[in-house]
């Protein structure tokens, strides 16, 4: 337990550290990272207009969710107005939907994760409230342990304007493959229960249809690159080792896992690729999660 601030280190970062259960040697990587030239160059234009729309894009555990977090802290603890953080996991479409989708189109769509098991109407929906503040707004939330979206009356509420909303998730930002690019499988889930190429097919349809006008509206994109798949399988074991330790439910077992995440795996190692392309600052990952460089991203050279 983090009893103070040590040296450098202010209050609020102490308390964060604490909150999160993370060494405050995060803290101070993450402020080295930060003072980079383009980091900064970053962070002056969030903290410039307001509200500003940040997405942030990363691998299963690569930490997105952390940096979100320690974002809106330090937002606020500058003086520059309240931040949102939305988890683009919480719009996930419910369990009763997805069923109802796996019915309809194909039986891998009751997993959630891929594009087209989001709520993009609800998600663009709170948005516009969002930066359009005229009154509280409610962020839906989503027990990955049900697999369900909680009841709305449970709704955490918004009851300031946000200068800074912050969406965050593995496929923020993240574009549709060629037709070519669907043909062959990538791994024994789409050999054997995609044969045919309709999940994948529909996967990216819905990318293409409903989610990359999404990605238009964000201000700025950030994407936090993994070194290559083969590690995401250990960072989402140890996310749900995080995940049951905070409860008393029964969380996946390692063979699930490794299921799970073949769901994800096409688009995860498609967007690593591409990213550089389309996000505006890559922050680059070694296998322990660690930031070790900071590159531009071409994002803003199409928008010139």
């Amino acid at each position: 337990m983090i009893q103070g601030p040590s040296k450098g280190i202010s209050q609020w970062q102490a308390d964060f550290a604490a909150i999160h259960k993370l060494s405050i040697e995060y803290v101070r990587h993450i402020e080295t990272v930060f003072a980079d030239r383009l980091c900064q160059a970053a962070l002056h234009r969030i903290g410039a207009s307001a509200p500003f729309l940040l997405g942030i894009y990363g691998a299963q555990g690569s930490g997105k969710s952390t940096l979100a977090a320690y974002l809106a802290k330090r937002h606020a603890s500058q003086g520059l107005g309240d931040c949102v953080v939305l988890s683009i996991d919480d719009f996930y479409l419910t369990k009763a939907q997805r069923q109802q989708l796996a019915r309809d189109v194909h039986p891998l769509l009751k997993t959630r994760g891929v594009p087209g098991t989001h709520d993009i109407v609800l998600l663009e929906t709170t948005l516009d409230r969002l930066i359009h503040f005229d009154g509280p707004v409610s962020i839906p939330r989503f027990d990955k342990l049900a697999d369900d979206r909680i009841p709305a009356n449970q709704f955490d509420t918004v009851s300031t304007a946000p200068t800074l909303v912050i969406l965050e998730g593995w496929c923020v930002g993240i574009q549709a493959q060629s037709q070519a690019d669907l043909t062959d499988s990538v791994n024994h889930l789409e050999r054997v229960d995609d044969l045919e190429g309709i999940w994948r097919n529909y996967v990216n349809t819905c990318l293409e249809r409903d989610y990359l006008h999404l990605w238009t509206r964000l201000d700025e994109l950030w994407a936090l690159l993994a070194p290559g798949f083969e590690v995401v399988s250990d960072w989402r074991t140890e996310q749900e080792v995080r995940l049951g330790a905070s409860c008393d439910k029964p969380t996946m077992t390692p063979q699930e896992i490794e299921s799970f995440i073949q769901h994800y795996e096409r688009l995860t190692c498609s967007s690593l690729q591409s990213m550089p392309e389309f996000a505006d600052l890559c922050l680059q990952l070694d296998n322990q999660r660690t930031i070790i460089e900071v590159t531009e991203g071409k994002r803003w050279c199409y928008e010139c």
